[in-house]
C-alpha cells in the first residue's frame, strides 16, 4: 500500500518471537510486536532512513486470531468469524534510524462478517489467500467478499492504517506530507469517512 504514493521503500520481514505472554491483552500484545519489529536491527540502514513497522491482529470474543498455520486452522477461524462482529487492531511503530525510541499509533476497526457458507470457506481456503492474513481473510477479496459491514480504517484491516501512519510521520521535522485520503480513494474507490478526524488527532479508526 505504501507504494501507492510512489515512496522509495524496501520491504523486510523481521524474524521475531510472536508468542503471546501470559495474561497479555490483545492491545498490549499488538503494540509490543510492532515495537519489536521496528527495533529489529536492519543491515544497510542509513541515518536518514525511516523504519515503519506494523502488526495486525483479529480479536474475536477477546481471543487473538493471528495468521493460520494451515488449511484446517484457516477453516476454523473463518467458521468462528462467520456472521459475527469482531475487531481488527493494527499497531504502528515508526522511528528514524538515528533514533532509538519509536513513535506509536494504534487503529481499531470493527468488522461484521457475512453468513458465508462452508463451501465458500473451503473454496477460499483452497485459493491459498488466507495463510498470510490475520484472521485468515483479506477484507478486499473481491470473490470471497467476507465483510458485510465495516467501521473504521479500511487499509488498517488490510494491514496498514495509512492516515494513522501519516499523522505519525508528520511529527518528524522535514517530512513532506502525503494526502492519503485522496490516494486511498483513487486506489480503493472508497471515500473514507474518518480521514479528517484521524488527521485531527482523534482516537478513531
Amino acid at each position: 500500500m505504501i507504494s501507492w504514493a510512489d515512496w522509495q521503500v524496501k520491504a523486510i520481514s523481521p524474524h521475531i518471537d510472536e508468542s503471546l505472554y501470559l495474561d497479555e491483552s490483545p492491545e498490549v500484545y499488538v503494540r509490543r510486536i510492532a515495537v519489536q519489529k521496528c527495533l529489529k536491527p536492519i543491515d544497510g540502514v542509513m541515518n536518514g532512513d525511516t523504519i515503519i513497522a506494523a502488526d495486525t491482529i483479529v480479536v474475536s470474543a477477546e481471543k487473538i486470531l493471528g495468521k493460520p498455520s494451515g488449511p484446517d486452522e484457516a477453516f476454523e477461524m473463518l467458521t468462528e468469524l462467520r456472521d459475527k462482529t469482531h475487531w481488527v487492531i493494527t499497531a504502528l511503530a515508526v522511528r528514524k534510524a538515528r533514533n532509538g525510541q519509536p513513535l506509536m499509533d494504534i487503529c481499531r476497526s470493527k468488522v461484521k462478517m457475512r453468513a458465508y457458507s462452508e463451501s465458500e470457506i473451503r473454496a477460499y481456503v483452497n485459493s491459498g489467500d488466507p495463510f498470510d492474513k490475520a484472521g485468515a481473510y483479506a477484507i478486499q477479496d473481491a470473490i470471497f467478499r467476507p465483510a458485510e459491514k465495516f467501521g473504521g480504517c479500511f487499509t488498517s484491516v488490510m494491514g496498514l492504517p495509512l492516515c494513522h501512519l501519516e499523522r505519525t510521520l508528520r511529527q518528524y521535522g522535514g517530512y513532506q506530507p502525503t494526502d492519503w485520503g485522496a490516494v486511498c480513494q483513487k486506489q480503493l474507490k472508497y471515500t473514507c469517512p474518518i480521514t479528517a478526524r484521524v488527521m485531527a488527532g482523534e482516537d478513531i479508526g
